[in-house]
């Protein structure tokens, strides 16, 4: 155990990882933004909202960078195929 982590106090570490997910919010945010383009782009070009050589394409991606990370390529990627597959669902709705 590093000194700086015996220091810290359990409200400082809450206090930083209640910052991590607000950056998170934000990040969905604006993923969910860029969805909305591609759904536009989607109906004007009448592509589906599913395709599933993108999201086996981006899994892998996410695996490599989790890997390169240090961060557990299982927990990517069951996060990241929950929300795929949620914001397939949203386009499907929006289309």
């Amino acid at each position: 155990m590093s000194k700086t982590s015996v220091k810290l106090t359990m409200a400082e570490i809450r206090k930083q990882i209640d910052l991590i997910d607000e950056g998170l919010i934000k990040l969905l945010a604006e993923r969910q933004r860029w969805v909305e383009k591609a759904i536009t782009v989607k109906r004007r070009d009448g592509r589906p909202a599913r395709d599933d050589a993108r999201v086996r394409q981006l899994i892998d991606h996410v695996r490599v960078l989790a890997r390169a990370h240090n961060v557990d390529p299982a927990l990517v990627e069951t996060m990241w195929t929950e929300m795929v597959e949620w914001f397939i669902a949203y386009e499907e709705r929006k289309m």
